[in-house]
């Protein structure tokens, strides 16, 4: 047998995708819109989807754990969603007003049943927006500059936003205290200095560092499961709840990600039973498009209130495409199917196939792999030889980026050019379209893989 080499592998099924990235790159630095939509050689170019599944430019047909980073959990193209959009276009007869409309009181009504610390909502066009529109609205409400976030966490691609988000080990300072690094190139110093850095799921380092920043600090952001997969302890989570509260510090959930991803209807703050400040929103509610949303307590939000506060003491907060009727729309059709009593039992169902599914090959393969992360998202680790972590209890950006980048790397591509589509050393995402065959057809080809990484 010839010595395993999937890249090669992903690389003669991919001809047409390698032929249009190099177009691209004519026009389009990397060939792509983001950084994040790259990887290496090349990424796969898409031509069409249907449920679950994709096809490529070769006509190559995948069963996709992408679903665009997880805003699509009930498919693509789900005739709920498409008729509900088709809807709003013929009975509004445009697109976007530009002007305030019926549909986003009702929407921001329903988010705030939902989420009780929403008092008050406000519509972005992206998780991004609403993370930074949430810091400043923190800010602005304490007066204060300076917030914190965790190691680790991911609040969109704006400076402060990536502060230590993937710090090396040789810069990113002791695990009890975490170092501000910048993660991008033209982040400047009074970014750095404005961004405390804390450790996840470690309370007593946490506790420490708030209370000796208490007098400079507006806000604290989080992630209730970091990256998707790594989640708060209960007792952590809790913890920082009290410690925030008791300190007047704004505590903001990000929930981009873990918003309707968690095993029942809601976000993870309903899973946990805690009530942050504010919380931010994205993906899932949009239904598929671009979409976000900031809620809060009343209290907070009334800084952005035109009508109750004065302007030279407002803070801003402004978007053409805010409340977007399209949007609104397919998210709600989300929301409605969501909220079915069969959804989120068939969902879970086939989450815990898949994850127990891989857990049960890679069991099996003899490698120290596993598959973690809770609802309907979780990343695969692999542990380096003859490291310690226990994969059983990864507890933070430490842990998860310990463990075995090149073996993941294997598995992935492998996967790829076995008809499953993802992005590599990024989490897996279900959906309501996927089929218990396509978890059979998936374990198969993960079996297929791993005999052949073993070899």
């Amino acid at each position: 047998m010839s010595p395993f080499d999937p890249v090669a592998e992903y690389k003669a099924k991919t001809k047409k995708s390698a032929e249009w990235s190099e177009h691209a790159r004519k026009f389009l630095p990397g060939g792509v819109t983001g950084n994040v939509k790259f990887y290496g050689p090349y990424p796969v170019y898409l031509k069409k989807a249907k449920g679950s599944h994709v096809w490529d430019l070769d006509g190559n047909e995948y069963i996709d754990y992408m679903l665009c980073f997880g805003p699509l959990i009930l498919g693509h193209g789900d005739a709920r969603v498409n008729a509900a959009i088709r809807k709003q276009m013929e009975s509004d007869g445009s697109l976007i007003f530009g002007a305030p409309h019926e549909g986003e009181a009702k929407m921001a009504e329903r988010l705030s049943r939902i989420f009780p610390c929403g008092e008050r909502v406000r519509f972005t066009n992206s998780g991004l927006e609403a993370t930074l529109h949430a810091l400043r609205v923190a800010r602005g409400f304490k007066q204060k500059g300076k917030v914190a976030k965790f190691e680790g966490h991911y609040h969109g691609c704006y400076d402060q936003a990536l502060i230590s988000l993937t710090p090396s080990a040789d810069v990113r300072g002791p695990d009890s205290a975490p170092c501000s690094i910048g993660s991008s190139f033209g982040t400047s110093q009074d970014t750095l200095e404005d961004t405390l850095v804390l450790p996840f799921n470690d309370i007593q380092s946490t506790e420490k560092l708030l209370k000796k920043h208490k007098d400079e600090l507006a806000a604290v952001i989080m992630e209730p499961v970091q990256r998707g997969f790594v989640p708060a302890k209960p007792d952590f989570i809790k913890a920082v709840r009290e410690v925030t509260r008791d300190l007047g510090i704004v505590l903001i959930f990000d929930e981009v990600m873990s918003g309707f991803r968690m095993e029942k209807f809601g976000g993870a703050q309903n899973t946990y039973g805690v009530d942050p400040d504010m919380t931010c929103l994205g993906k899932i509610i949009g239904g598929g498009l671009p979409s976000g949303a900031f809620l809060g307590k009343q209290e907070i939000m009334s800084v952005i209130d035109p009508i109750t506060r004065p302007k030279d003491t407002r803070v801003f907060h402004g978007g053409t495409f805010n409340g977007h009727p399209t949007v609104l729309a397919a998210g709600n059709a989300t929301l409605d199917v969501l909220q079915l009593a069969e959804t989120y039992p068939y969902l879970n169902k086939i989450s815990d196939k898949l994850r127990n599914g891989f857990n049960d090959v890679l069991a099996r393969s003899g490698f120290d792999a596993k598959a973690v992360g809770p609802g309907s998202t979780f990343n695969v680790l692999f542990a380096k030889k003859g490291s310690k972590v226990d994969l059983d209890d990864i507890r933070d950006y430490r842990h998860a980026a310990s463990c075995d980048s090149a073996l993941r790397a294997q598995f992935d591509y492998g996967l790829m050019a076995r008809g499953m589509h993802f992005h590599p050393d990024k989490p897996f995402y279900t959906c309501t379209a996927h089929s218990e065959k396509d978890v059979d057809v998936t374990l198969k080809a993960a079996e297929e893989v791993l005999k052949r990484m073993k070899a």
